[in-house]
């Protein structure tokens, strides 16, 4: 690739082998989304308090459903605090440690809580919707059609969709996140080892029971001298279904599926052997949705976090 790579450039980093098409349109904006790559190396300089606090105001720019805003986020800068989290992802974690900033990703319906037992009090006060009128009519009524009578009501956090969707906020936030901090020229990797034990996040951070860490985020300087490039991902083919679901379920889809998973394993191959590493992306997946992958952590209590923070999950 050339010291100044074109739209085709990225796109055959991206999936590792040249495309059959050509972008008609290409701005800053895919240049930077297109030349993503995670960062484990980074150089001895920090992330100035107002270039955090930009990318932390493009994050809560994202959408949010409903416009509840159940996520929270704990910059994380203490270099002890940060060596404890490197801990929970044990091994090749040292990129934890050294990062300039984390970013972890909290379930946080605290606001929503707070709001609740305040009109809880209120109606045990006699003033049903907290508005000084004791006959709680407004209380009782509808907002954009839903009703909520008494007004503290919570049922709807019995339901799995609370922290489901709680949880798909966390994406869309933190990648929007992400975004903003590599179109200022810093790096990202993205720390699902923070799901390997949830109580002890808790427990590092202070976070209580009823707040849930999901996700971490580390930000810095991407060293210039690491050995790392953009990951090939799969085929376009097996990524986009068009009007309807192309399940290839007769022998010749099968056959396309076969064919252009081999190629990916190939695409990935050739990625990895930067590294002198040689493994195939679906052995290598395979392995990780193993029952022995689900259990070597704690990831499979995340459930029962979930319902110690008061979610149903019904």
């Amino acid at each position: 690739m050339t010291d100044h790579p074109t739209p085709d450039d990225r796109l055959t980093d991206r999936y590792g082998r040249p495309q059959p098409w050509s972008p008609g349109q290409w701005n800053d904006t895919l240049e930077t989304i297109t030349a993503h790559r995670s960062v484990r190396l980074w150089q001895d300089r920090d992330v100035d308090d107002d270039v955090l606090s930009t990318v932390l105001a493009a994050a809560q720019s994202a959408p949010s459903s409903s416009n509840k805003q159940t996520v929270s986020v704990v910059a994380v800068r203490d270099r002890t605090v940060k060596e404890q989290l490197a801990g929970i992802g044990k091994q090749m974690s040292g990129h934890v440690a050294t990062a300039p900033v984390l970013l972890l990703w909290l379930v946080d319906f605290s606001q929503i809580r707070f709001l609740a037992a305040q009109a809880e009090q209120a109606a045990a006060d006699g003033d049903a919707d907290g508005d000084g009128d004791a006959d709680g009519a407004a209380g009782a009524g509808e907002i954009h059609g839903v009703s909520s009578a008494p007004p503290h009501d919570l049922g709807s956090l019995g339901y799995l969709d609370e922290p489901v969707t709680s949880v798909l906020d966390i994406g869309i936030t933190s990648q929007t996140a992400a975004i903003a901090a590599e179109s200022l020229g810093l790096g990202t990797v993205y720390l699902g080892s923070m799901r390997n034990d949830i109580g002890a996040v808790q427990e590092i951070l202070g976070i209580p029971q009823d707040v849930v860490p999901f996700l971490g985020l580390a930000v810095g300087y991407g060293d210039p001298t690491e050995n790392a490039g953009v990951k090939p991902r799969l085929p376009m083919e097996l990524f986009v279904h068009h009007d309807r679901y192309n399940p290839r379920a007769d022998e010749a889809g099968a056959t396309e599926r076969a064919g252009l998973l081999a190629d990916y394993d190939d695409a990935l191959v050739g990625y990895f052997a930067r590294y002198g590493q040689h493994p195939q992306w679906s052995a290598q997946t395979l392995h990780r949705v193993s029952q022995n992958a689900a259990t070597k952590t704690k990831r499979h209590l995340i459930r029962q976090f979930l319902e110690k923070a008061g979610f149903g999950l019904k």
